[in-house]
């Protein structure tokens, strides 16, 4: 089955009436979406608590709250402290290493991916340190060409949400980065259009537009505020294109 379209399972008359009754005679409604999701990425991804934020925790606090059920996959646990939502503890797991590259990822994909069970879902967010690295855009881009290669020959049915990064601080922008920047970002969006396949969609996430200083802990990475603005940007998208 396609991971474009996840929909509602209903289960059989007779086990709802024996298995999903409780005790007041009021029916346990089934989860909205069972869904394998793996982070990749950079340190906006990882997060380093107390010093800045990644975008999971209020992701899936967006998921627990919207009745999904979800499995974030990934080698790497985030030992930082969170609070539970509805009684339920932060799944820390992901995929999102310090300082990566696009090089760096692709690289260590197919190692990681051997260590985690068939992602149905990637958020990729990558390609802010090749900026800062001088990386040309088109080696940044070929990058992360290789990168889908890999994942789409891994799962053939694998949706891919990718990010137009947001910026960095503005006042570390002249006027030719600043170029360099929109040109990744506009590059990331036209890949979305050419590697999407009948099976598997590659979706953009415009991660830049409204984007501002204030959301920034330091001159790269999310404050709370900022990894709240790319959480629901990334929900909402998921949301749009994961059909019920």
């Amino acid at each position: 089955m396609s991971p474009r379209i996840y929909k509602l399972t209903f289960i059989l008359s007779f086990f709802i009436l024996t298995s999903c009754v409780d005790e007041t005679g009021i029916e346990d409604a089934p989860p909205a979406y069972e869904v394998n999701i793996l982070t990749l990425g950079d340190s906006r991804v990882q997060g380093n608590r107390p010093n800045h934020e990644s975008y999971r925790f209020e992701l899936w606090k967006n998921f627990i709250e919207n009745n999904w059920t979800v499995d974030f996959l990934g080698p790497n646990v985030d030992t930082s402290e969170y609070p539970p939502v509805e009684g339920i503890n932060f799944d820390n797991n992901h995929g999102g290493v310090g300082g990566y590259t696009t090089k760096s990822l692709l690289f260590s994909l197919e190692e990681m991916l051997a260590e985690v069970e068939m992602p149905d879902v990637i958020l990729l967010g990558i390609g802010g340190n090749d900026l800062v690295l001088n990386v040309p855009n088109e080696d940044a881009i070929e990058n992360i060409h290789g990168i889908i290669d890999i994942l789409q020959d891994h799962n053939p049915d694998i949706t891919i949400f990718i990010e137009q990064i947001a910026p960095a601080v503005s006042e570390i922008y002249t006027e030719e980065n600043l170029a360099i920047f929109n040109g990744f970002n506009d590059a990331i969006a036209t890949i979305s259009q050419e590697r999407t396949t009948q099976d598997s969609d590659v979706i953009s996430v415009d991660m830049a537009s409204g984007w501002y200083d204030v959301l920034l802990a330091d001159e790269v990475h999310y404050n709370t505020l900022g990894a709240k603005v790319v959480a629901d940007k990334y929900f909402n998208s998921v949301n749009l294109n994961l059909e019920r």
